[in-house]
């Protein structure tokens, strides 16, 4: 049976009529009347030999997003969030793998919903991404910005970083600062050496923390330099910040940054990187807290006049 463009490929819907059963119908009870979509992404299902992702319709509104996913029963469960309870987002992109991942709060914990799409088209995601992360800072028009400011500091980075942060770096934020890793190895024996960590940038902008990393390594067979084709981009906004934690190692440190929404309950981000850059992320962390402790006051001055 032939396979039509619909079933491999993600597509903008329009309108909610373009969506097909059962997506059309959950749409229609889901979505209010006052609260048009903003962007409509139809995801075919997505098998690979261990896993199978399914079908889904992502609904961007002015409030929050909503995943109707399909399921065995042939109707579509359904995951509503306002921006407001919402953690982060993180962006797979490795060769033709993509997954959009987006962690929130429910039911008193941290959940997430991950939707894996063919990277072909993934534009539709990247603007999805910078919705959500607008929306979780209460912006409705997001600015332009000139790239020509972010030479200076993407300089020093090697080319696969530069590219990533071109692409990656959400509209309207600018690069503060940033700290930059190889990856991390356990003890060598013979061909074979476990990867700890993987080769990543932590980046400071207006707004949040941004992490680019490379996929980490599965394979203790190490002959030469690893391949690796793609990236895992991680965007903590700044008002999600609550804190953060040091663990260390001979080998390996970690930091633990905890995202925090309102009141409402939270999640633990680990990010591992060489003992020796401890000192400079660390630095990078306290220039985060202090930027988002100024926005802070700044917003508190606009409300109370």
């Amino acid at each position: 049976m032939a396979v039509s463009y619909w079933d491999r490929f993600s597509s903008r819907l329009k309108t909610v009529d373009d969506a097909r059963e059962p997506f059309r119908r959950v749409l229609y009870r889901e979505l209010r009347t006052k609260e048009p979509a903003r962007l409509l992404i139809y995801t075919p299902s997505n098998e690979t030999v261990k896993t199978r992702s399914p079908a889904s319709v992502l609904a961007l509104t002015a409030r929050g997003w909503l995943l109707a996913a399909e399921n065995q029963k042939g109707d579509a469960t359904v995951t509503r969030i306002d921006f407001v309870h919402t953690l982060r987002v993180e962006l797979t992109d490795i060769l033709l793998h993509g997954a959009l991942r987006i962690a929130f709060v429910a039911d008193g914990g941290a959940q997430a919903v991950t939707i894996k799409f063919n990277t072909v088209m993934q534009h539709y995601y990247d603007e999805a991404v910078q919705l959500v992360l607008d929306g979780m800072d209460g912006i409705e028009a997001t600015p332009t910005v000139d790239q020509a400011e972010w030479d200076p500091l993407l300089g020093p980075l090697p080319l696969k970083f530069r590219n990533a942060f071109l692409k990656f770096t959400p509209r309207g934020e600018r690069l503060l600062a940033l700290v930059e890793w190889p990856a991390v190895f356990g003890a060598r024996r013979r061909w074979f050496q476990h990867e700890l960590a993987p080769e990543a940038v932590l980046a400071l902008t207006d707004r949040e923390l941004l992490l680019i990393s490379e996929e980490k390594t599965w394979s203790w067979l190490r002959i030469g330099r690893a391949n690796k084709y793609g990236y895992i981009v991680t965007h903590c906004p700044l008002s999600r910040l609550e804190g953060y934690h040091v663990n260390e190692s001979a080998a390996l440190a970690t930091f633990d940054f905890t995202l925090r929404a309102g009141r409402l309950g939270g999640e633990t981000v680990q990010v591992a990187l060489p003992p020796q850059q401890k000192i400079s992320v660390r630095d990078l962390v306290l220039r985060a807290f202090a930027l988002k402790a100024k926005a802070s006051v700044a917003t508190c001055k606009e409300r109370h006049g």
